[in-house]
């Protein structure tokens, strides 16, 4: 069923991409976003592999979904506020069972720095009931991928692979193997069971069956020193080996973080006096450890945020015998980190920002470019959750609100919004920026929104080129819609300067 193919020189990136080819998948789809944009550009160039960007990640894994009901293997590909997107079609199908292998490749942004936060997508294993690989080098992510096809299959559910850029940008030689066994596609016997019973049968058969791979998995991995010990998981699994190696520490690697190799962790904690837990970026092993005998994030050792490094485990090390440390924690501010993001100097759409200032209204915002003018010198963001989110968002201000939205917003989940909006008779004016592309996940192109837009609301949407706007006359025109006691849109084309 496997067999060895070759040696491979390669990053993270183009692990994905031989685990896919090497596995047989068919269809990959996703959704642009940092850090996962170039596995994606990676995964295009396959010319075994139908490829595609989708407007939203549940739109994303539903097509997975599909595919794989058919015995096609599938990966989808999402960075991590994306999940949450995707969560209610991905833990569904957890017991509603799947055919061929299924594999979620979650993107996570330790350090939040293109992202809204640094969310661990871990979480969604437990919440899922679904494996999750935590790989920390090319190889392990390649050997992640490949096996988590067979096990996805074995229990017909999906399974999720973390990554972060560091695994991304890192760099070995791989050993690639070929999967042989065709995948099966989803049985009518399914149907056969009730929604509880559905679960019942994957309690019994597939999580026990992930369990024991779990417990067996060549991804967790054992280096015998001393009497003091690092578990660590992910990419932070780079800097706790040299730190375990200067310390003659020994350090339990893990890979397959869930189900919880609860035995094999057990055995290593007895044989250790204090054990480390190092990990990208919540406590998760270390909650599932909870011992006496370790120390991490919880316990003050290691920042309770962000990426570790050397000197941060180094500085824990050398506290580990202490059984709290409480570290004066200072939060980031764009003034201490030295630098604010801002609108690029020729965007067209300027005057618009300058004449949203002008109408002093409270301004909701979505993710995208806009987001840059809640700082200075605009200062018009009130709120900014999510992608798509603007247009609810304002529709809940006490007052006549303003909510700004891309295009690509829109397409993601904006549209819906809209929609709810103008059925719910809300009073909100809506400033659209169409540029068709994502510009800020790497310029992805995007169809044309704007008969959608004209065709639901006609004469109450305003439609203008960017090219030759001033703020004044911008204004006149936002301060007459705002005026008016109904939903308004003003619609703006421009072409993004962004290279």
């Amino acid at each position: 069923m496997v067999s060895k193919v070759s040696t491979l020189n390669t990053d993270g990136v183009g692990a994905v991409l031989a685990a896919a080819e090497d596995g047989s998948v068919k269809l990959a789809t996703g959704v642009p976003g940092y850090p996962i944009n170039g596995i994606f550009a990676s995964l295009q160039s396959s010319g075994s592999i139908c490829a595609n960007w989708q407007y939203n990640e549940k739109i994303a894994y539903e097509m997975a979904v599909g595919s794989s009901a058919c015995g096609e293997r599938a990966i989808v590909v999402s960075k991590h506020v994306g999940i949450n997107v995707m969560s209610d079609p991905l833990i569904i199908s957890a017991t509603h069972g799947i055919g061929a292998g299924i594999v979620v490749i979650a993107g996570d942004d330790v350090g939040a720095e293109l992202s809204q936060n640094e969310q661990d997508s871990r979480w969604y294993g437990k919440l899922a009931e679904i494996p999750v690989y935590d790989p920390s080098t090319p190889q392990d992510l390649y050997d992640s991928i490949f096996d988590g096809l067979a096990l996805s299959e074995r229990i017909s559910a999906p399974v999720l692979v973390r990554v972060t850029v560091a695994v991304l940008n890192d760099r070995s030689d791989i050993t690639r193997r070929k999967y042989t066994a065709e995948p099966g596609k989803l049985g009518r016997d399914i149907w056969n069971y009730t929604m509880y019973g559905k679960h019942q049968k994957y309690l019994k058969e597939g999580w026990s069956a992930a369990s024991f791979e779990s417990s067996r998995s060549g991804l967790n991995k054992i280096v015998r020193r001393g009497p003091y010990g690092i578990i660590s998981s992910g990419h932070a699994s780079i800097p706790a080996a040299a730190i375990a190696a200067s310390y003659r520490m020994s350090h339990l690697t893990l890979g397959f973080v869930n189900p919880f190799p609860k035995n094999k962790v057990n055995d290593f904690i007895s044989e250790m006096e204090y054990v480390l837990v190092c990990e990208d970026v919540a406590p998760f092993l270390e909650e599932h450890i909870n011992s006496p005998k370790a120390r991490g994030r919880m316990t003050g050792h290691l920042p309770r945020a962000g990426v570790l490094d050397e000197d941060n485990i180094m500085n824990a090390v050398e506290n580990i015998l202490k059984d709290r440390i409480n570290p004066e924690i200072v939060p980031e501010t764009l003034e201490s980190r030295g630098f604010a993001k801002s609108l690029c100097k020729e965007c067209p759409y300027k005057p618009v920002y300058d004449a949203i200032k002008m109408l002093d209204a409270p301004v909701s915002s979505d993710v995208g470019c806009s987001i840059y003018t809640a700082n200075p010198p605009y200062n018009i963001v009130t709120v900014a959750c999510g992608l798509g989110s603007s247009i609810s968002a304002a529709c809940g201000f006490n007052k006549k609100g303003v909510a700004m939205a891309g295009d690509f917003s829109l397409l993601h989940t904006g549209l819906q919004s809209m929609l709810n909006a103008k059925l719910h008779g809300h009073n909100v004016l809506v400033v659209v920026f169409v540029n068709e592309e994502a510009a800020m996940t790497g310029g992805q192109k995007i169809p044309e929104v704007t008969g959608i837009i004209k065709s639901l609301f006609g004469d109450d949407c305003s439609v203008n080129e960017a090219e030759g706007l001033t703020a004044e006359n911008v204004y006149e025109d936002l301060k007459k819609m705002y005026e008016e006691p109904s939903m308004k849109v003003y619609l703006v084309k421009g072409l993004c300067v962004k290279k």
